[in-house]
């Protein structure tokens, strides 16, 4: 079994493992997108230049890949391309295995994956640990324009809004999940110049959010939303503005977890159609422990110090009278 990271002479094998389409176990987390191949060739060409990682294995007929890369502020990686021809239960232990060891020298003490449902038992047998399942959901084609107006409390959002977005992701997000992923406002401080987001503003906090605009593929644009529960009457509005304004010839698609019951609901009251299911998986990589240098206390020598004489002489008697005390 010959399992490390890829070289430039494993290009042949790696583009040939990625084209497969029988071979792949995990693949981008868009629909129809596959993580792209540019960043898949630096990693073969370039084995060291970016912060992405990808290892090769070869036992015989059997061959697989697996790409990671890191997560922008979560200490913890991501697993975007897997994939293996021939015998999987003979690649798949030995590649997950380097990934993790070379997770554990780095001090990063996850990683994750996203994989079909079918896929779910494969990847728990390997001591992966099930998140949350996503739902991929295609809008409508053919909406009609209802040009509705939006709540009164709707306005744009502003750079401002990264901390109580934050806040409002983690009302919606379970404890476990928000303690893995590691959620933090740094998500929300940047903005794609693509995206157009619409934020309700409520009792001071934002109660929901809506983004849409970005191009995932040709004919395919990106929408996302968020709805506290207790607004959910707030997302029939938001999803219906997103469609109207939506660009030409492109539907929408939505990757909604399983937890955000208003969303989703909402969604499939509008049109929208689940395309595919995916789960969210964690494996717990660990992290090796370096041992502490323990210095030894060295002792210098002190120059002895020779003792005083401290004897003292005895005082003189008293002989005059006048040195007497009478009682």
């Amino acid at each position: 079994m010959d399992v490390r990271q890829a070289r430039p002479t494993d290009a042949p094998l790696v583009l040939a493992l990625a084209l497969d389409d029988a071979a792949q176990i995990v693949t981008g987390p868009a629909l129809n997108v596959r993580p792209p191949l540019t960043r898949l060739i630096s990693h073969i060409a370039f084995p060291l230049a970016g912060p992405g990682r990808t290892w090769v294995a070869r036992n015989g007929a059997d061959t697989g890949i697996l790409e990671a890369q890191p997560r922008q502020f979560v200490i913890g990686w991501d697993v975007t391309r897997l994939a293996i021809r021939g015998n999987v239960d003979r690649i798949l232990a030995p590649l997950l295995h380097a990934a993790t060891s070379h997770l554990q020298s780095r001090g990063v003490p996850r990683l994750f994956a996203r994989c079909p449902s079918r896929q779910r038992d494969l990847l728990s047998r390997l001591d992966f640990l099930t998140l949350a399942r996503e739902y991929v959901l295609l809008g409508p084609a053919n909406h009609i324009r209802t040009e509705s107006g939006l709540h009164i409390d709707s306005r744009y959002r502003m750079p401002h809004d990264a901390w109580p977005l934050h806040q409002l992701e983690s009302e919606t997000t379970p404890a476990l999940v928000r303690q893995l992923e590691g959620l933090t406002s740094s998500d929300w401080s940047y903005k794609s110049r693509d995206r157009s987001d619409i934020v309700v503003e409520q009792g001071g906090r934002i109660v929901a959010w809506v983004g849409y605009g970005a191009r995932i593929t040709y004919g395919h644009v990106r929408l996302g939303m968020l709805v506290h529960p207790d607004f959910k009457d707030l997302a029939q509005e938001l999803i219906r503005h997103a469609l109207d304004h939506a660009p030409p010839n492109t539907r929408f698609v939505a990757r909604v977890r399983e937890y955000h019951v208003e969303t989703l609901q909402a969604m499939r009251e509008a049109g929208f159609e689940t395309v595919a299911e995916e789960v969210l998986m964690v494996k717990h990589a660990g992290v090796e422990v370096v041992p502490e240098a323990r210095g030894r206390l060295r002792l210098g020598r002190v120059p002895s110090i020779q003792g005083v004489n401290s004897q003292l002489k005895e005082p003189r008697p008293l002989t005059s009278d006048r040195a007497l005390v009478k009682l």
